[in-house]
């Protein structure tokens, strides 16, 4: 099997206290006064609250703006001031806080005016800023040039220039003498064990701020791809505040790509309602919780339910965002995958395209995201038999990782499976199998034995070994590759089907029928209900089937299966793909031990045609990529 790459979103949105009227039960009201930052009240400036309303302060600066019933304790809210750059609590970055559960003293808005020279010797804004950088961190973001991308964000807001924006920021890294600050210095410079260490440290030495603290010390761990690490410190930060939608979406990305879908999709639909209540149904933040909810129900094989969501957050990022923004790219990512996965090839190709434009503009060509793109564009090529088109993608892919990710990292060990798969789907048994080990070793150090990556890898190594004939390596492979997926994917996930079908074949290749053929049947099954009757996996399941039949003798029964199948893949793949060449000259072969000669004729030269025209060689069997 080859695995494409969809993208978490971990992002950081602004948040604002909202403050009960003292004294007046049931009346809660947001209070506070606007001020510069040497303390000068803000007098008649319009202040707004996204998805609330606004008002203008008073001439001494107060405001008061009613809150909505539908806004709870412990809500976070987004706000503006007109004309004004916010700088605490900073709209760029975290400056959070939450509806309280009793009476306070007005909060208080420090503004300033762009480019005012103030804000880059402001210690709080530079470190707010850099929690904002530092929040985009993932373990595909290696590259400065994806932080960059939000430097220019916040530099715009500020009115700098980006360059101005790092001068500060480098000289507030070395002159910061506490550890949580040495610690964000560490992370931003993606220095992830100093910066473990620090904020761990920081934790140990004072129980302030923890919510951020273990915030921060989950993203230096996920930054080097330790995910049960950055589980911890996210639960952590959970128990201190359940109802913070950056700790619950964090925490969902986190069990996410554990592969423990179960724990996740709640933390993912509260964090969606939480930010569309207070931020409105069309903010970014929003359309990042429908991509993360989407990409969870993709990764179960629940494409109905991932499709309309992906779209939804497209359409919210290209308008409030521009149609050239690596979110939107991502986006395009995601829906594009998802189509592949439902063999909708024809809409997916130029969506991938379309995203790698967009990321070698914005990030560079270098940059992992690029690879992402790339390697998703080779496995939608694999898939389609277009192995010549997949291989430089492929290639290119994995020295961007490489080089920017480290030799370890999991992403690599996935560049590493692919193109081991690529060789093994040509016959290139030498190339393929130390990519294959070497994929194996970096997802069980970096993921844990159980995780699903580690299944696939299994999995590609097995089919690598029963191609050779070495069929006592290979059953062991399969068996455990399938015992993970069923713990953690369940028991109707396609990748479940993959495994079974992995196995059936390896015991049809030693002529054990009889083992074979439940395995068969279970995988065409579940494959028909997930994916449904249309789509090539279905085909190569019917055409296993059907070879298994016509190994038996049994070709009355593997004739309609073989045509199902081809009819299927004609359809999905287009007439000229080599899959169909494949799937007729099985048919064929068929044809002639039931004596129909005329017939056979022509699936003999369909499948010859389209081998000269692909350059194929004659190949039977299962045609499905395990």
């Amino acid at each position: 099997m080859l695995c494409r790459r969809t993208w978490p979103a971990v992002g950081i949105c602004a948040l604002l206290a909202l403050v009960p009227a003292a004294g007046i039960p049931g009346n809660r009201d947001i209070k506070g006064v606007v001020e510069t930052m040497d303390g000068k009240p803000v007098a008649r400036v319009e202040v707004r609250v996204t998805n609330v309303g606004g008002t203008l302060s008073s001439d001494s600066g107060e405001f008061t703006i009613p809150l909505p019933s539908q806004l709870e304790p412990g809500d976070p809210i987004l706000f503006r001031v007109k004309d004004w750059v916010v700088i605490d609590p900073f709209v760029g970055a975290s400056g959070r806080t939450y509806v309280p559960r009793s009476s306070v003293e007005p909060m208080k808005i420090v503004v300033a005016r762009k480019g005012d020279p103030g804000l880059l010797s402001n210690r709080q804004l530079i470190q707010q800023i850099i929690q904002g950088v530092t929040s985009q961190i993932g373990p595909n973001s290696a590259s400065p040039r994806e932080s960059d991308h939000f430097l220019a964000d916040q530099a715009k807001e500020l009115g700098f220039t980006v360059e101005q924006l790092k001068l500060a920021i480098t000289a507030w890294s070395k002159s910061v003498q506490e550890p949580y600050q040495k610690g964000l210095a560490a992370l931003y410079a993606r220095r992830y064990p100093e910066a473990s260490a620090y904020i761990q440290q920081s934790i140990s030495s004072s129980e302030t701020d923890l919510v951020s603290k273990y915030s921060s010390l989950a993203l230096a761990q996920y930054g080097q791809g330790h995910c049960p690490a950055a589980e911890t410190a996210l639960r952590k930060a959970y128990a201190l505040h359940s109802d913070d939608p950056l700790v619950l979406n964090f925490l969902g990305v986190v069990l996410d790509a554990e592969a423990k879908y179960s724990e996740a999709e709640p933390l993912y639909q509260r964090a969606l309602s939480i930010d569309e209540k207070v931020l409105g149904p069309e903010h970014p933040t929003v359309a990042e919780g429908l991509s993360n909810l989407a990409r969870l129900y993709a990764d179960q094989g629940k494409y109905a339910e991932a499709e309309p969501l992906f779209k939804r957050a497209l359409v919210i990022h290209e308008k409030a965002l521009g149609p050239e923004h690596p979110d939107v790219a991502r986006d395009l990512n995601n829906l594009a995958a998802l189509y592949d996965d439902q063999g909708r090839y024809a809409e997916a190709e130029p969506l991938f395209k379309r995203a790698l434009v967009i990321h070698e503009k914005a990030l560079g060509s270098e940059h992992p995201a690029v690879a992402r793109d790339l390697n998703n564009l080779a496995v939608l090529y694999v898939d389609q038999g277009r192995y010549a088109e997949a291989e430089p993608l492929a290639k290119r892919a994995l020295v961007i990782d490489e080089k920017a990710l480290g030799p370890e990292h999991a992403d690599v060990a996935n560049d590493l499976s692919n193109l081991a798969r690529l060789y093994e789907l040509q016959g290139k048994y030498t190339e393929a199998e130390p990519l294959a080990k070497r994929a194996l070793v970096i997802d069980e150090k970096a993921l844990g034995p159980e995780h699903p990556d580690v299944a696939r890898d299994l999995n590609n190594l097995a089919t690598l070994y029963a191609d050779q004939g070495k069929y006592a390596e290979a059953e062991p492979l399969y068996q455990r590759a399938l015992a993970i997926d069923e713990k953690a994917l369940g028991l109707e996930h396609p990748d479940v089907a993959r495994d079974l079908d992995g196995l059936a074949r390896l015991y049809e290749l030693q002529d054990k029928y009889t083992e074979a053929e439940p395995l068969t049947k279970r995988a065409l099954a579940i494959d028909d209900k997930v994916l449904g009757p249309e789509h090539p996996d279905v085909a190569a399941g019917l055409n296993n089937l059907a070879a298994l039949y016509d190994h038996q003798g049994k070709y009355a029964e593997a004739e309609p299966l073989f045509k199902r199948a081809l009819a299927i893949d004609e359809k999905a793949l287009g007439p000229d793909n080599p899959t169909v060449a494949t799937m007729a000259g099985n048919l064929a072969l068929l044809l002639r031990k039931l004596g129909h000669e005329s017939e056979a004729k022509v699936y003999e030269d369909q499948a010859a045609r389209i081998r000269a025209k692909t350059n194929q060689e004659p190949k039977a069997g299962n045609p499905k990529q395990n």
